[in-house]
């Protein structure tokens, strides 16, 4: 049976904003609405402090302004790299014999989650992180956060950008601090691959945002149970079941490959490119796919219990779609 370790620190178990009521009398209502448009007009987040030449400069109103700018504009309009994205965070770490699985809460408000397996040794450096379990020594992840201090850079989001065959793939976006305000510089802000796992690690630590692509919210997020069902089969019969629905599996990806050696084979490589693509879309949208390699995976670790989850999800999935719809 796996463990359950929480996350229970505020920062990481915040949910999504809810709507700002009002809290100002009507006077101050128009200041609100004078300095939400000068927010807007002067390019200020809602991260940034009001200038105390606004009308409504001190209080709970100076709250309302900041928030009213932040959920009043979409993320496209706040920071075009955000545009198609929505934002996430730590709910859980659950470990099973070495293998862990972070729950990034989608919030949204349609109480969903995405599942994110990661290594054993990035699942201890979150779970201490997560728990403040100080350390003698710096780890990994605790050295990424000093040397990046050190150079007056922090990390300011960080973004799961994409999946290809079950994979994920992230971006961590770092920005110059001011020493004056400890707020990142304009202008300044870079963006490097990483690893999701690496990337999560590095954001908890500072505290920053974490966002996921829409597109891949929709295609690979799933309904989190409050604890892991236990099981009504045993490993040989999960182990046989699991077969057995992967031998039902046509895979797409077989008549793609063999097109595409036979097209390299005879030097088309236009065509061979074509199939590569087709190869490349299907790994990524087609969600039965991804279902079989996580199965084929969950069988190879010996994670019994996650690959019939997997399989109940397949035989869902397929038993109530059309495969046109299974592809997002």
């Amino acid at each position: 049976m796996a463990s359950v370790l929480s996350a229970q620190t505020p920062v990481l178990r915040s949910t999504a904003r809810g709507v700002v009521s009002p809290v100002c009398s009507t006077t101050a209502g128009a200041s609100v609405r004078r300095s939400t448009a000068s927010v807007a007009a002067h390019g200020w987040t809602a991260r940034s402090p009001v200038p105390t030449s606004s009308p409504c400069v001190s209080g709970r109103c100076n709250r309302v302004v900041a928030q009213a700018f932040e959920q009043g504009n979409t993320g496209s309009s706040r920071d075009p790299s955000l545009d198609g994205f929505v934002e996430v965070k730590v709910d859980q770490v659950r470990v099973n014999s070495g293998n862990a699985v972070v729950y990034l809460r989608i919030l949204d408000g349609r109480e969903r989650v995405l599942p994110v397996h990661i290594g054993e040794n990035e699942s201890n450096a979150l779970l201490k992180e997560i728990n403040k379990q100080r350390q003698m020594r710096p780890l990994t992840h605790d050295v990424m956060k000093n040397i990046l201090r050190e150079i007056k850079f922090r990390v300011v989001k960080i973004r799961i950008t994409d999946i290809v065959a079950n994979t994920y793939y992230a971006r961590i976006h770092l920005a110059k601090v001011n020493d004056a305000t400890g707020q990142p510089e304009p202008g300044t802000e870079v963006d490097v691959d990483a690893r999701p796992s690496d990337a999560i690690n590095l954001a908890v630590r500072f505290g920053s945002p974490m966002y996921v692509s829409k597109r891949i919210a929709d295609a690979a997020s799933t309904v989190y149970p409050d604890q892991p069902a236990a099981p009504n089969e045993t490993a040989s019969e999960i182990v046989r079941s699991v077969r057995e629905t992967l031998a039902s599996f046509e895979d797409p990806t077989v008549m793609y490959q063999l097109q595409k050696d036979l097209a390299v084979k005879e030097e088309r490589f236009e065509d061979a490119r074509s199939m590569q693509q087709l190869i490349y879309h299907e790994m990524t949208h087609n969600q039965l796919l991804r279902l079989v390699v996580a199965m084929e995976s969950a069988l190879s670790d010996g994670r019994y219990e996650e690959a019939a989850r997997l399989r109940d999800e397949f035989r869902r999935l397929s038993a109530n779609a059309p495969s046109e719809q299974r592809r997002t």
